[in-house]
């Protein structure tokens, strides 16, 4: 079911009691996912950082062994943030504001919830800060 803004666009409805727990559920597994990434990328980095300076891997270029780990590094980072995100929407299905975008209150939708879990702005917002000019892109 599709509602109208004041402006005339469309607004996504909110959430079905099916739609909110079938949501919960994958955030639940997205959850435990992104941990694995984050103790795997932990476990990897420590395991090279004390083997970086041992051994510059089959080319002996410290160039390439620098490229390596911060591509590692990126990879941590980034296993972070997802968690991070996964973590703040569990909490907002806790408080009873998950599916609300946060630039301007409308239901985020079901579709776009589907595709991104974690997605805190509906397809409009996202949009508007997604255009050239915004600035950077943001989640």
């Amino acid at each position: 079911m599709v509602a109208r803004h004041a402006g005339g666009e469309a607004k996504a409805s909110p959430l079905s009691p099916a739609e909110r727990e079938e949501l919960r559920v994958r955030l639940v597994s997205l959850r435990a996912r992104a941990e694995a990434a984050v103790t795997r990328t932990q476990g990897e980095l420590k395991g090279e950082d004390a083997q970086l300076f041992r051994d510059l891997g089959p080319t002996g270029d410290w160039a390439v062994a620098e490229a390596e780990f911060e591509r590692d590094m990126a990879g941590a980072a980034q296993a972070r943030d997802v968690l991070a995100l996964v973590k703040a929407a569990e909490q907002r299905m806790h408080s009873g504001d998950y599916g609300s975008c946060e630039d301007c209150g409308a239901a985020i939708g079901y579709a776009r919830l589907s595709a991104s879990p974690a997605a805190i702005r509906c397809v409009a917002c996202q949009g508007a800060r997604e255009r050239p000019g915004r600035g950077s892109l943001s989640r």
